[in-house]
């Protein structure tokens, strides 16, 4: 589909990133009393992180508003789990009323968050039998999201969850005959796709034990839901980069890439600008999909495998994180660097969540440590204009 390959040269990248008016690094530490943080996520619309930490409660930091840097943001402590548990993973669901964590116990845990009594558990129960590694609510019904656990020694099983506060709990498992998934990902308000070692992406149905579709997809490691295009798009360890249609469940478009395949992401650019797909290659290379102008652009600057990558909700940039734990922003306007940083020696950086607003980046790093990065310029409109209000 993509006949096109550019490299980006030495000349065009734009390494200081205070010229883009980027960037501060902040880290917000806690006591080794306090336990570790595991996951952390941004609520969808307040100024709002919640951070899993290993002693089974939930720290928030809130802010004034979105801009406010974060070391202004102020604690709350009010989640906990009724048994401590390690929180391994956290997500909102799309309205922001609900907060649900999965543990390492196979644990899985929701908060209501309604502004009246958000330390309310409507739910807490164990389904799964070892960790639960992935939270995933369905973005076209608030009450619905589904959990990924490893459950060694027994079929891969994947769980979905309805937590309407008006009906009865329920919780329904999908038997995937397969040990491993690798990742999965909703396509609808009753649909899932989940990708598996066998090289077939399963399309799960709601109220079906058994997945109603299968297609072939050789190594496929990712998958995501493309809401541009309203299309499947999912990443292989053969170098692939497919798309495959909501309805009919077939291949509308491809580009062969020379390495593995290990992450992937999608966006729609704002004002009309191309549908991008973006990849992460075990070389180090970034490939970016330009889809509806059939066009791919080669970025080169990590020297190790690219393992996490992520767009910005409002699709101005582009977050990386290598083997190495070389952080990366890039603008997608030029797709020069914006800022770069290594993690310290003795951190595991594992995920990297964009704020809604797209000013913040937060890296849980599995230490007592959460970091953010901030956009400069909206940090120093808030250090002048707080410092203007001290001198009135």
């Amino acid at each position: 589909m993509a006949e096109k390959s550019e490299t980006w040269e030495e000349d065009d990248r734009e390494e200081d990133f205070r010229k883009t008016g980027q960037t501060c690094y902040n880290r917000e530490k806690e006591s080794n009393d306090n336990g570790n943080v595991f996951d952390c996520a941004f609520h969808p619309t307040r100024p709002l992180l919640a951070c899993g930490l290993s002693n089974g409660s939930i720290r928030l930091f809130q802010g004034p508003d979105a801009d406010a840097p974060f070391d202004r943001w102020t604690i709350d402590d009010r989640f906990r789990l009724d048994n401590a548990s390690h929180i391994k993973c956290l997500a909102w669901n799309v309205d922001g009323t609900r907060l649900a964590a999965g543990c390492f116990d196979g644990t899985v845990a929701v908060w209501q968050c309604n502004g009246v009594d958000d330390s309310t558990i409507p739910f807490q129960a164990k389904e799964h039998n070892l960790a639960v590694f992935e939270i995933i609510w369905n973005r076209w019904n608030c009450n619905l999201f589904a959990t990924r656990s490893r459950d060694e020694g027994e079929l891969q099983r994947i769980l979905t969850w309805n937590s309407d506060l008006n009906e009865p709990v329920s919780c329904q498992c999908l038997e995937l005959d397969t040990k491993f998934v690798w990742d999965f990902e909703w396509i609808s308000s009753t649909r899932m796709a989940a990708c598996t070692y066998e090289g077939t992406i399963l399309i799960c149905e709601i109220g079906s034990k058994v997945p109603v579709r299968r297609v072939s997809h050789p190594g496929v490691w990712k998958v995501r839901w493309h809401f541009a295009l309203h299309y499947l798009v999912s990443c292989s360890t053969d170098g692939s980069v497919k798309v495959w249609s909501k309805n009919r469940h077939q291949e509308v478009g491809q580009i062969q890439l020379e390495n593995r395949v290990y992450c992937v992401d999608c966006h729609g650019l704002r004002s009309g600008g191309s549908a991008l797909i973006a990849s992460g290659l075990e070389d180090g290379t970034i490939a970016i999909w330009h889809v509806t102008e059939n066009r791919l652009q080669i970025l080169s600057e990590h020297l190790d495998a690219v393992t996490c990558i992520s767009f910005s909700p409002d699709g101005q940039y582009l977050a990386t994180l290598d083997n190495e734990e070389k952080l990366i922003i890039w603008s997608t306007e030029n797709w020069v660097i914006i800022f770069h940083h290594f993690k310290p020696a003795n951190e595991n950086w594992n995920h990297i969540r964009w704020n809604p607003t797209s000013n913040k980046l937060a890296i849980s790093s599995n230490s007592h440590e959460i970091h953010i990065i901030e956009l400069e310029d909206e940090f120093e409109d808030c250090i002048s204009s707080h410092d203007e209000e001290k001198s009135t």
